[in-house]
């Protein structure tokens, strides 16, 4: 089950969602709305991980614009006993502000200070909440592909509420290995450098990609008789999706809330499900735990939440599916010749240039011919570079020395 930005709970997180109604205490709202634009501020205080900061400003809830983060704003973490984090760097491609943290001790309290157009805004100090150990991480096979789910459990009381979210990285290799087709292949020697006719070693063949999670998942077990979280399903993927066409790998990661987080993000839910996702826009009615410490009576909006965090990592491949069958979403021959008479290579060196595709020069005997039989192959069948946002480098923790 994909989980799209603007839309923050999946259908099955919705419903599993529905189950804590009884659990989650009301809010009285301010729904007295405003047509200032506020500044937003939401964060993650991990201990043992990379903070992560998003400050935007106010819509209205039923707006559709998208809303842009604020790029010029200074933030730190700050402790009781003195702490001071380095300033937080913005990450263009995750669109939000990022602290390492990993240094945080858990016998203090932590709070998010941000510097944004001459105001000063700040969160309650926190304690780290004590996160427990992943589980598991399962997957089940289904008619239409596959479900991944999380299991955990807390031996104490110390919270009873869960958040997750997700990493996915994935090898996949292109349609058709070049130099395991029949013929001598011929292309453009500046698109393809490393490529050599004959050879055994296709540096074209494997790619990565990586995706996170745009959205978070929330969890209680307050009504519960045992604290244990059993097989919440965090995503789903199709039977004929890419991820799942090799070795397909999900890092999920695990923290605890408090019961003002879990209402906090329960109550925001319920007033985005329709417009927005969890960080953008943000309705200007729901009460956070952020101040403007510089102006006390200026308006102020967000929450921030401070946990330990814990992690798992897990490796499916497709091998362990009976029907899975992943394609891919173009067509592999982009030319074929004409059969009733002998076609050379020669006539398509202008098409090679022009866009890199591949000619297969085969053995007419091979295919019954009493000449050479060409085929032209669009670059997307046999580069596994052409995929959008594939990479050639391996990722560090990869089981395999595929190059």
């Amino acid at each position: 089950m994909f989980m799209n930005y603007r839309s923050f709970f999946s259908p099955v997180l919705g419903m599993v969602a529905l189950l804590l109604i009884g659990c989650v205490e009301e809010y009285t709202l301010d729904t007295n709305s405003t047509t200032e634009s506020d500044i937003v501020i939401q964060g993650r205080i991990l201990s043992g991980d990379k903070s992560i900061i998003y400050v935007t400003r106010t819509q209205p809830l039923n707006s559709k614009e998208s809303t842009e983060s604020i790029l010029n704003a200074q933030i730190t973490i700050i402790g009781q006993n003195g702490y001071k984090s380095e300033l937080a760097e913005f990450n263009i491609e995750k669109d939000c502000y990022i602290i390492d943290t990993e240094d945080l001790q858990d016998n203090t309290l932590y709070a998010l200070q941000v510097e944004v157009e001459n105001e000063t805004y700040q969160s309650e100090f926190l304690s780290l909440l004590a996160t427990p150990e992943i589980d598991n991480i399962n997957y089940k096979e289904r008619n239409d592909g596959i479900s991944i789910h999380v299991s955990t459990h807390n031996d104490n009381d110390a919270s009873r509420y869960y958040m997750w979210s997700y990493e996915e990285d994935w090898e996949f290799h292109a349609a058709l290995n070049i130099l395991g087709l029949p013929g001598i292949p011929v292309f453009n020697k500046k698109t393809y450098p490393d490529l050599v006719p004959g050879g055994s070693k296709n540096p074209y063949l494997y790619c990565w990609k990586h995706a996170e999670s745009s959205n978070i998942f929330i969890y209680s077990t307050e009504q519960l008789d045992e604290n244990t979280v059993k097989d919440i399903e965090l995503i789903r993927i199709p039977v004929d999706d890419i991820r799942i066409s090799y070795i397909y790998s999900i890092l999920v990661k695990q923290w605890s809330l408090n019961e003002k987080a879990f209402n906090y993000y329960r109550t925001l839910e319920k007033m985005t499900e329709e417009s927005s996702g969890l960080f953008t826009p943000m309705p200007s009615e729901i009460k956070g735990n952020i101040t403007c410490i510089s102006s006390p009576s200026k308006k102020a909006h967000g929450f921030v939440l401070a946990s330990e965090i814990t992690t798992k990592r897990v490796f499916i491949y497709e091998n362990q599916f009976e029907q899975i069958h992943s394609e891919y979403d173009y067509e592999c021959i982009w030319k074929t010749p004409d059969d009733s008479r002998p076609t050379w290579y020669f006539d398509w060196v202008q098409a090679i240039q022009g866009n890199g595709a591949i000619a297969i020069t085969t053995d007419g005997d091979l295919l019954g011919k009493d000449y050479l039989y060409n085929t032209l192959y669009s670059r997307e069948c046999v580069d596994c570079r052409e995929v959008e946002g594939s990479t050639k480098k391996r990722p560090d923790f990869w089981p395999n020395d595929h190059e």
